[in-house]
């Protein structure tokens, strides 16, 4: 993985490596509280890999400074929207619907073990989408000798879950293509999505869950709600961000305190039109804070992963800092040191390719 450079890596590599990386790391760190073991492992193990990505030529240049908003799109952007009107920014929001595709490929899972030719020609309807499942089984993560040049060949060398999964992650990454949003860049949003999704389904693996892509589903859509905000109400989004920077706080304080409500809560209320399960909705809807959503466990591995792939420089909205653990849950659900670690090693082996795949499936380039 190409080492991402968090706030506060030095504009020079004279110094030493590891001093340097401790500092940009404790950077990353400085708003996650009291010392949890699992922190304490994430800081160790992004101190490592930044170590690693210096001495391999990584650049020390310090990120480009936000850039002020345009006055007329501050102006017209905000025209009806009121702070805590979910619903009406929800609507604001105009999120397309699921393409035919993907409500296809839903309607077959349902039944009992479709067949992979029928499930191949559900995806041949859609190019993106096959080409993407094809590059996906021809990478590194699947390792065949042989190409697998065939649809059909492609799922059952994925799974079908797995396949279900891209045809959403493709079509997710496309959103507001044609509409891009201020304040956030784009890139490092959807990077930082993938590398969520991808840990929070490592986690779920490791742990021996059902489904785990499940879990992947809800890491690539857990911050839909901040995407949402920063192309309907920039200028909002913008002063949520001088919140986090001037006062310190997290970005769900900044945001309940400038806007009324949060991300994960928008987020919620957009999928919700998709008639994605409940289940899904409560993990996107409360990933800062799993102990709310104590019926299942996807909001607390997306948790957990958010937090992970912030400590390794892979931040998508603009307040990268790793927040305090919801100790209550992790506590509950018993991970360990050893699982997280694990998840880690995922993240640093996969997220290029992963978001190389979604990526060029979906128009959306990866840098």
């Amino acid at each position: 993985m190409a080492q991402a450079m968090g706030p506060g890596m030095p504009g020079g590599c004279g110094r030493d490596v590891q001093e340097a990386a401790e500092e940009a790391v404790a950077r990353r760190f400085r708003l996650s509280g009291a010392a949890h073991p699992l922190l304490a492992l994430l800081r160790r193990r992004a101190v490592e890999a930044l170590v690693r990505s210096l001495r391999e030529g990584a650049t020390c240049e310090l990120p480009a400074p936000r850039m002020p908003l345009p006055p007329e799109v501050s102006h017209e952007a905000n025209t009806g929207l009121v702070p805590g009107d979910l619903d009406g920014l929800a609507e604001h929001a105009r999120l397309p619907a699921l393409p035919q595709v993907f409500l296809e490929l839903q309607h077959a899972m349902e039944r009992e073990e479709p067949s992979y030719e029928e499930l191949a020609a559900i995806i041949s309807k859609d190019p993106r989408l096959a080409a993407s499942l094809l590059r996906l089984v021809n990478g590194p993560l699947f390792g065949f000798r042989a190409p697998v040049e065939t649809v059909s060949r492609a799922v059952a060398a994925a799974g079908t879950r797995r396949v279900t999964s891209l045809a959403l992650g493709t079509f997710v990454l496309g959103l507001f293509r044609e509409r891009p949003p201020h304040v956030v860049n784009l890139h490092d949003f959807w990077l930082h999505s993938v590398a969520t999704a991808l840990t929070a389904r490592a986690l779920a693996t490791r742990l021996g869950r059902d489904d785990p892509e499940r879990y992947f589903v809800a890491g690539l859509l857990h911050d839909m709600g901040w995407l949402a905000i920063c192309a309907v109400w920039p200028a909002g989004a913008e002063r949520v961000l001088d919140r986090c920077l001037d006062q310190g706080l997290s970005l769900t304080e900044a945001e309940r305190a400038e806007l009324g409500l949060t991300h994960g809560e928008l987020g919620a209320a957009l999928l919700r039109r998709w008639n994605l399960p409940p289940v899904l909705l409560d993990a996107v809807c409360h990933h800062h804070a799993p102990s709310e959503a104590p019926a299942s466990d996807e909001a607390l591995l997306v948790h957990l992963a958010d937090e992970a792939v912030k400590a390794f420089g892979i931040g998508g909205t603009g307040d990268d800092c790793v927040q305090p653990l919801d100790g209550d849950a992790v506590d509950a659900g018993f991970i360990s040191a050893h699982d997280l670690d694990a998840a880690c090693e995922v993240l640093l082996d996969g997220v290029d390719e992963m978001y190389a795949v979604l990526g060029a499936g979906s128009g959306v380039t990866h840098r």
